[in-house]
């Protein structure tokens, strides 16, 4: 499995649970590879996969609605955006920064420039950008953006992304992100904790990739402590929760018991100081 056949996975995830996830666009990356892949995902790893991908896209659709409900619009920057719809759940006065591989990128922009033209997504401000976050430099990456922010203020989305990063790109990524915002912007951030490591849910899904990586895609494993979250110079963290949490909120009948059955991700809330 490669990389960017994740984007198109968990954009299928979403679509599964619409009441959830509130991404009633998400259904338009359906596609039949994907369809026939997702079975064995769940057999391999966990039957909860999509049911927790729809939570994590809940709880970032709610923080970024309220964040430029309260501001009027502004800028949504999504590093890794993937297939997501986040641009066209929210407000129409939200200019969005689509940041990705060139590949998805492509791909992405491609489609949805189709499916505005056919009337079914509605029109919206987006620029579109492939950026190496491991090979472009701090300087490179804050350079190619700024002159895509044309309002103000920002929320800041990295979803999916970290657990394939390295530390020094996670850091480096921090600091642009310190650059690129002023006090009360936010930035919205998702990771494991390094105890998952000890899960066996969690070696199923590094058996998974392992097993199915025909095209010798490299990735890291990237696991980030709490602390990390709570000594980010220039941000507090404003909110923490894990998918776990999120289903009790969410779907409070469900019948998930302990969060070391599932790959429970942690969502972060960082506001500018």
């Amino acid at each position: 499995m490669q990389i960017h056949e994740t984007a198109f996975v968990v954009s299928t995830y979403r679509s599964y649970f619409e009441e959830i996830s509130k991404d009633i666009y998400a259904k338009l990356w359906n596609n039949k590879a994907t369809d026939a892949l997702i079975p064995s995902i769940f057999e391999s790893i966990s039957k909860d996969e999509a049911i927790l991908h729809c939570l994590r896209n809940r709880f970032f659709y709610e923080r970024m609605t309220s964040f430029f409900t309260e501001n009027n619009g502004g800028t949504l920057i999504n590093f890794g955006s993937g297939f997501s719809m986040y641009q066209f759940l929210i407000n129409d006065n939200v200019n969005t920064i689509e940041i990705d591989q060139k590949n998805i990128i492509e791909h992405k922009k491609e489609r949805i420039d189709d499916w505005i033209s056919q009337g079914k997504l509605p029109r919206r401000e987006i620029n579109y950008t492939s950026i190496d976050f491991n090979q472009n430099t701090e300087q490179e990456i804050i350079d190619i953006l700024q002159p895509f922010i044309k309002k103000r203020p920002i929320f800041i989305l990295i979803e999916g992304v970290l657990f394939f990063l390295t530390s020094k790109t996670t850091n480096k990524l921090f600091k642009i992100f310190n650059k690129l915002q002023n006090q009360g912007d936010m930035v919205g951030s998702v990771s494991y904790l390094p105890e998952i490591k000890d899960t066996a849910v969690y070696n199923r899904l590094l058996h998974y990739f392992d097993s199915n990586n025909n095209t010798n895609d490299s990735f890291n494993h990237q696991t980030i402590a709490n602390t990390f979250y709570k000594n980010i110079e220039g941000y507090i963290l404003e909110k923490h929760i894990d998918e776990f949490e999120l289903a009790k909120i969410y779907i409070p009948n469900n019948t998930i018991k302990n969060k070391t059955d599932i790959l429970n991700e942690n969502m972060y809330i960082l506001r500018k100081s």
